[in-house]
């Protein structure tokens, strides 16, 4: 390739990646995101939909309107995003987990709700999954990920055409820095991800007039009741229970000056569910 040609791609490129620079709510943080909403809010609307067509779900009763409502009211105190928000609540008592899919697409298992214990903590599940949303990690993640087969790629051209490596040996030296960059970039990030959620989180269910100290109760209880990872911490996509809580009581301070001015006239953290 002749240089001027390629340092004209580099300066597109580049341009291209400051453009694609953007800001995580609350936290600040500089986030590369290559790929447009326009792509992947129809992903996660499409993918909402095929996903809940195979699960049982609640559309009525008591803990169905609880959702919403506390999804609905979340979603309110999310400012400067439009999303066509959704939230469903699957009927599965074994699982103890709750997504989200780009564009406001949110679900809560059955599972999770003995934990969560009360609206505030359901709240707090509620608004970190919409934290995710809202921090278009989905899309960060994506981008991580192209960038590294990407570069990947590079190598390969590399090693093919300026060196005598054999194929074998190209194949050992591609694998090494796969598995490297998954530990030292992807799964890292993750883990970011995670506690970025967890912080915008708490600032929603906060700003929603939900007691943000319900948020650092959850994971206590996550802890008490078992279901951390049996992975090294290293190689985990997400934090530890106690390494989540206490990130949050760094935040909490803030998090209750937001509670006092918005906190709702009703009490919040009695005991819903066992």
């Amino acid at each position: 390739m002749r240089r001027p040609l390629f340092w004209c791609l580099v300066a597109i490129l580049a341009a291209h990646l400051a453009l694609a620079c953007t800001k995580v709510p609350i936290l600040g943080r500089r986030q590369l995101n290559v790929i447009p909403d326009a792509i992947m809010l129809p992903i996660g609307a499409s993918a909402y939909q095929s996903t809940l067509a195979g699960l049982k779900l609640a559309e009525r009763g008591e803990q169905h309107q609880t959702v919403q409502q506390v999804g609905e009211r979340i979603a309110h105190a999310v400012s400067g995003q439009d999303f066509d928000w959704e939230f469903a609540l699957v009927r599965d008592a074994e699982t103890v987990n709750a997504w989200a899919l780009p564009g406001g697409k949110v679900a809560v298992y059955t599972g999770i709700l003995p934990i969560c214990s009360n609206e505030a903590g359901l709240a707090f599940i509620m608004a970190h999954e919409i934290g995710h949303v809202v921090a278009r990690h989905g899309s960060e993640r994506l981008s991580q990920q192209l960038a590294v087969l990407g570069g990947l790629a590079g190598l390969y051209l590399y090693l093919d055409n300026k060196t005598e490596l054999s194929q074998e040996q190209q194949a050992i030296i591609l694998a090494s820095v796969g598995v490297g960059a998954e530990v030292g970039l992807v799964l890292p990030f993750s883990r970011k991800h995670e506690r970025e959620a967890d912080v915008i989180g708490m600032m929603y269910m906060s700003s929603a007039g939900y007691p943000p100290q319900q948020a650092i109760d959850i994971w206590e209880r996550m802890e008490q009741g078992g279901s951390g990872s049996a992975l090294p911490a290293f190689l985990s996509t997400h934090p530890s229970h106690d390494d989540r809580a206490e990130n949050l009581r760094d935040w909490l301070p803030n998090a209750k000056r937001r509670y006092e001015r918005n906190k709702l006239d009703r009490d919040t953290t009695s005991t819903l569910w066992d």
